[in-house]
């Protein structure tokens, strides 16, 4: 008798031990689909901020008053306010994308902001204009920024057009 009872305790003790295991794998398995959900959603959050920013930049004058700035031309008081805002929204906007990129290690992602840093960067308003603002941003989205300002972009890319 004492037998069967024992042998039932390794029994149990076994199925137990499967039964971890599986539970183990299943927990992995989920972990996994939820990072590449978390991955996919870092590359939609760039897109969704990069759509809305283009959105605003082709609303009411704006287009001329981000190329001025770019271009570090003369503006009006109002045109600098308004120059200065759309920056600020692009560049927020750019840091918490970058930001929650990292965090989720998605290269993609990184790589796609560190190109428009460049972009931005063809000519010296964009570098003027974030030097001045540099401490409101993350010390190391800074970091990335100045890391990439006033480098060439992989390929050709459009020039600026004349207004």
């Amino acid at each position: 008798m004492m037998y069967i009872v024992e042998t039932l305790g390794y029994l149990g003790s076994f199925i137990s031990s499967l039964a971890v295991v599986a539970s183990v794998v299943y927990v992995a398995m989920e972990v996994k689909r939820a990072n590449r959900l978390a991955r996919l959603s870092a590359i939609d959050a760039l897109r969704d901020a990069t759509n809305r920013f283009r959105e605003i930049l082709l609303q009411d004058g704006n287009l001329d008053v981000w190329l001025k700035g770019v271009r570090e031309e003369e503006m009006t008081d109002i045109e600098h306010y308004r120059w200065d805002e759309l920056a600020l929204y692009l560049w927020d906007s750019t840091q918490a994308t970058y930001l929650r990129a990292v965090e989720l290690d998605e290269k993609f992602s990184v790589r796609r902001i560190s190109y428009s840093v460049r972009f931005a960067s063809q000519t010296d308003g964009f570098a003027k204009w974030f030097r001045v603002r540099r401490a409101r941003f993350h010390p190391d989205f800074v970091a990335f920024v100045e890391d990439n300002l006033g480098k060439s972009l992989e390929g050709q890319s459009p020039a600026l057009p004349e207004i």
